[in-house]
């Protein structure tokens, strides 16, 4: 017998408030690994151990044969970088193949009308649909959202969260690009504190974002692990401080030996650790 509304959205809605607790400290944000583009991304996270991933529906494949809980990405960044559209019919197909613990509504990056009139055109569909809030659209949207949703994404944080070092840039530029970061960082977790347990951040890619909002968010994603191969830089927890960290591999003794996968996986685990995730253990065949 296939599941009515109700009764998906029931089960969705028990799901996010088994977290409701995060207020007071008691449990942290699920965090979702994102960035699995091939079977190699697949293996380094099993071999860290990680049990949550976030994929859309063109990688989905390469999850296969990993023991985790799994949340389709609807593939919106892809579709802005190929100068493509979401084709939302083939979308629901994929979303309703399988279980996925949510399903983000098809939304278009630097869009806020056109994501709107994607959610109303699913949002009864009767999956356990999250939609994007693209940060710096009117919160009245935000509260729209979380009166229709029981859990709700913000999107178009990356470019804030990450600071622009090219060599091109001048020195006030970067110092801009820090304090607007931080100004940010104090709105994201003001907006977190009143709704984060029904909230999961995008692209949630800066250490101290991570540390701040992970007693006041439900859940969060990123490939932010993958910088031990785009950047050779290794994320850990300081032992003096702490308090998450991010380095390159040249300057920590711990990793100066470390490649590229070992970064790559060294870094998964260090957020997963930090965050008090469930690791598992890693298959014998990801060790090979």
């Amino acid at each position: 017998m296939q599941p009515t509304l109700l009764t998906v959205e029931a089960s969705f809605l028990a799901r996010v408030r088994c977290l409701s607790d995060l207020h007071s400290g008691k449990s942290n944000m699920r965090y979702f690994f994102s960035g699995i583009s091939s079977t190699e991304e697949r293996d380094m996270l099993q071999e860290a151990g990680v049990t949550r991933i976030l994929i859309d529906p063109t990688d989905l494949h390469n999850a296969n044969g990993m023991n985790a809980q799994v949340a389709l990405d609807s593939g919106a960044y892809r579709a802005f970088k190929n100068g493509t559209t979401i084709d939302v019919d083939r979308y629901l197909e994929v979303a309703g193949s399988r279980s996925f613990e949510f399903v983000v509504a098809p939304d278009v990056l630097g869009n806020m009308d056109a994501t709107i009139a994607n959610w109303n055109r699913v949002k009864n569909c009767g999956l356990p649909l999250v939609p994007v809030w693209q940060w710096g659209a009117d919160e009245a949207i935000l509260h729209q959202f979380l009166n229709e949703a029981p859990l709700v994404g913000i999107g178009a944080c990356v470019p804030w969260m990450r600071v622009d070092h090219r060599r091109n840039r001048t020195a006030e530029e970067i110092v801009a690009d820090k304090e607007r970061r931080v100004a940010n960082l104090k709105t994201l977790k003001a907006i977190c504190e009143q709704h984060g347990d029904r909230l999961h951040v995008f692209g949630l890619c800066w250490e101290k974002a991570i540390e701040e909002l992970a007693g006041c968010l439900y859940s969060a994603d990123s490939s932010h692990w993958l910088c031990g191969a785009r950047k050779g830089t290794v994320i850990f927890q300081n032992t003096r401080t702490g308090h998450l960290a991010n380095a390159p591999a040249k300057v920590l003794p711990f990793a100066r030996r470390w490649e590229r996968r070992q970064r790559c996986i060294e870094n998964a685990r260090a957020i997963a650790q930090f965050l008090g995730e469930p690791l598992a253990s890693a298959p014998a065949a990801a060790n090979s």
